[in-house]
């Protein structure tokens, strides 16, 4: 395998492969099946049902509702819906019940156009950030759409799965490649809170390790592919590592302070080996199409789940864990004490409307939005065509 330190710095724009998670396969190619091992001990039998109440999202018809290639969902602070769209370089907005309001941006090189968007949040302060490293960096917009300036430069490496936070914050996660006198080099890793600045103020995780150029899971796994997280709006930062040896949600305040532990027995579970196959060949064919021309890349999947696939924070300081060892979304959530509080599952496409809604129930490649202004989610590999889905817990 040959890889280049520059060449590592581009697999900080594969924003999607956060995707790969539960199984390792989400968005992936995977058609995953309906088994549920390795469930966790529901210590309070209580399991409440989430269900979907509206759609955004058509194969054909208003351009407005025709989706191309979903990067990121998020709500702003009125709670209307936000997609940012890479083919189309721009963030559709649309009310809480799935009506379209305007767009943001447009695809282009001037003043407030995009280019390649790689992830977009929205800060305590109602902006709307959206990276775009070939468009100068971080991008601000007004919730209704005006281009606020360049808050920050990115042209390359840029800081990835932003989550807003409180004030002008957000939290994020960036690579740097070190190199050293005697030619070798570093990467380092990190979780950060940023505020406006090129380098972060607060720094929640950090890991530095060899750069081996032989060795592109290492890199993955230990970058972006190696943690989960979320923030609310009063700063603090949740965290989980993707792994199958472990589960453990740790909780910080703005300042880096840890004030929480959830902790449950982890439950390793095997993957099939289709999973594994089709695993490896979506990430090396991944990066081939990111711009890895004649470089050997060899990837090499974990044999297991993680224990963990997303963690989410609604605005009642409840916190949303996701299980990585079932298929179907099942999450655990959790009080600010650590107390688990109930089981939430989606575990058929149903509404609370009773209309007939085409739903893509491949839900091992969904991947959610969960904030104090609601329940939002996507497929991150559609079977037909993009959609966004509105949930909410049943009474």
């Amino acid at each position: 395998m040959i890889i280049t330190q520059n060449q590592a710095e581009y697999v900080f724009r594969l924003s999607i492969l956060k995707k790969c998670d539960a199984s390792g396969l989400s968005g992936c190619g995977y058609e995953a099946g309906r088994s549920n091992p390795g469930e966790i001990a529901d210590s309070t039998g209580q399991t409440v049902e989430l269900s979907i109440k509206g759609i955004i999202g058509v194969e054909y018809g208003d351009s407005n509702y025709v989706l191309g290639a979903v990067q990121a969902i998020d709500h702003d602070l009125d709670g209307n819906i936000l997609v940012l769209d890479l083919s189309a370089c721009c963030v559709r907005v649309y009310s809480p019940q799935g009506e379209f309001l305007r767009q943001i941006s447009n695809h282009g090189s001037g003043p407030g156009e995009l280019l390649r968007p790689v992830t977009m949040t929205v800060a305590g302060d109602g902006r709307v950030f959206v990276i775009a490293p070939q468009g100068g960096g971080m991008n601000a917009f007004a919730s209704e759409g005006e281009w606020l300036g360049i808050v920050t430069p990115f042209y390359s490496n840029p800081p990835m799965n932003t989550s807003g936070a409180d004030g002008n914050a957000y939290v994020a996660i960036r690579l740097e490649v070190l190199p050293e006198e005697s030619g070798d080099a570093q990467v380092r890793t990190f979780i950060g809170r940023y505020e406006e600045g090129e380098e972060p103020v607060v720094k929640y995780w950090e890991y530095e390790f060899p750069f081996d150029p032989g060795n592109l899971t290492a890199l993955l796994k230990n970058t972006l592919m190696g943690h989960v997280f979320t923030a609310d709006r009063n700063g603090n930062v949740f965290i989980a590592e993707l792994t199958s040896e472990e589960y453990l949600v740790e909780g910080f305040r703005a300042d880096g302070e840890l004030f929480l532990e959830i902790r449950e027995d982890a439950v390793q579970v095997e993957k099939t080996l289709e999973e594994i196959s089709d695993e490896e060949i979506y990430v090396e064919a991944y990066l081939e199409a990111m711009g890895a021309e004649g470089v050997v890349i060899e990837y090499n999947a974990d044999p297991y789940r993680n224990t963990i696939s997303e963690v989410e924070v609604d605005g009642e300081d409840r916190i949303w864990v996701r299980r990585g060892t079932v298929l179907e979304p099942v999450f655990d959530i959790y009080d600010y004490n650590g107390e688990k509080l109930f089981t939430a599952s989606l575990s058929e496409a149903g509404n609370g409307t009773g209309d007939a809604l085409v739903v893509d129930d491949n839900f091992v490649f969904w991947d959610f939005n969960i904030d104090e202004q609601g329940i939002i989610a996507y497929s991150t590999n559609p079977e037909l065509y993009q959609q966004i889905y509105i949930l909410e817990l049943a009474e």
